[in-house]
């Protein structure tokens, strides 16, 4: 969620400009839009030097050069700077807090985190505190908190966030919806089902024309009740998720190669083979496309496939072979030994009964390596 714009580096550097340093600062605005930002670090510490009895505007170019260090990828040097702020930020507002939290969240978690809590802790003890800065507080904290894997706290935070967004305000509608979702999808991870499609159903209904969020929606609710074995209620949000798929920006993206999994297998749990195979198929076809596509999943993808076309009406054998062949290239890729023994055993099976003494014997030696290994 946190961004480097956070800063609002112009606008602030209007608030502290004068004639002695007005051409310094609008050097470092510029460079720092090119993304130079070896060359924003490099004169921000002379102009800290230049301008030291200007204690606002040194302050201001620390978190500048906090900034920058992240985009590079120094995030040490950021939180650094961040730490040595934070230490120093007794009498600070929680609204200024929370910008010190969003800085410290691109490269440190643990120090947004305690930034943040102490924010809105501040904010909330404010008799008038800014609405939105207290919401986006508890934002960054619950995303902070997700990015450690404390499920349980993020939800909280989220919720926490949640109140302060208004369902009569125009302004705060994606919002809603966006922390329905990522509630919901955090629930789902801890298994929490009840909750979690409480949540997920509530986003489909706020989603209105925001396909893409209903969409996503739509998809983890099929997967959850998926993983229920409760397939009959996951078909409709399949049936509608995928109708809606085809016309979306979505369309060919990983969560459309998802929902089309998921369609393939609730056929393929009833023995509906020759309805499974044209979406494994397709499934398939999308994931050549994607980066970073999950290994695990595409060979079992591979395994389901080629047992449809091995065992439907009008048997494919010889494209069989091929996917299953496809799918032990992918769980190769593992590591993961009981996985493979099984896949190994069902391929050495299928070779067998096509009489491919070749292939089968070597499956076999695969499979006495990798036990003897």
């Amino acid at each position: 969620m946190p961004n480097m714009d956070i800063l609002n580096l112009e606008e602030r550097f209007e608030q502290l400009k004068d004639e002695t340093n007005k051409e310094d600062l609008l050097l470092l605005v510029k460079e720092f839009k090119r993304n130079h930002f070896p060359n924003v670090l490099t004169k921000s510490a002379e102009y800290r030097k230049k301008y030291r009895d200007q204690k606002q505007l040194v302050n201001l170019l620390l978190l500048l050069e906090a900034v920058c260090h992240a985009q590079i990828g120094e995030y040490k040097q950021s939180s650094v700077i961040l730490q040595t702020l934070y230490a120093k930020a007794e009498g600070m507002t929680g609204s200024e807090l929370v910008t010190y939290g969003e800085l410290a969240f691109m490269s440190d978690y643990k120090l947004a985190r305690k930034i943040l809590s102490d924010a809105v802790r501040r904010m909330e003890a404010e008799a008038e505190a800014d609405r939105i800065k207290l919401a986006r507080g508890y934002l960054v904290l619950g995303e902070a908190e997700e990015k450690l894997e404390k499920f349980t706290r993020a939800i909280k935070y989220y919720k926490q966030g949640l109140t302060y967004f208004q369902e009569d305000d125009i302004r705060d509608k994606y919002m809603i919806l966006y922390l329905h979702f990522k509630i919901g999808m955090l629930y789902s991870a801890k298994n929490e089902h009840e909750e979690a499609i409480d949540y997920l159903e509530k986003a489909v209904e706020l989603a209105g024309e925001n396909f893409e969020m209903k969409i996503n929606s739509l998809v983890s609710l099929a997967k959850i009740y998926g993983s229920k074995s409760e397939n009959e209620k996951a078909y409709p949000y399949l049936q509608e998720s995928l109708s809606l798929l085809e016309e979306s920006s979505l369309s060919e993206s990983f969560i459309h190669a998802e929902a089309l999994i998921e369609m393939a297998f609730y056929h393929f749990d009833q023995a509906k083979l020759d309805e499974a195979a044209p979406y494994y198929q397709r499934a398939i076809n999308l994931y050549k496309k994607l980066p970073g596509r999950d290994n695990r999943k595409v060979g079992m993808v591979y395994m389901q496939y080629a047992y449809c076309l091995e065992h439907k009406k009008k048997a494919d054998k010889h494209q069989a072979g091929v996917s299953y062949e496809k799918a032990i290239e992918q769980l190769e890729k593992t590591k993961d030994r009981e996985l493979l023994e099984n896949a190994y055993a069902d391929v050495i099976a299928f070779f067998d009964a096509t009489n491919n003494t070749k292939k089968k014997r070597m499956y076999e030696n695969k499979f006495v390596k990798m036990v003897n290994g």
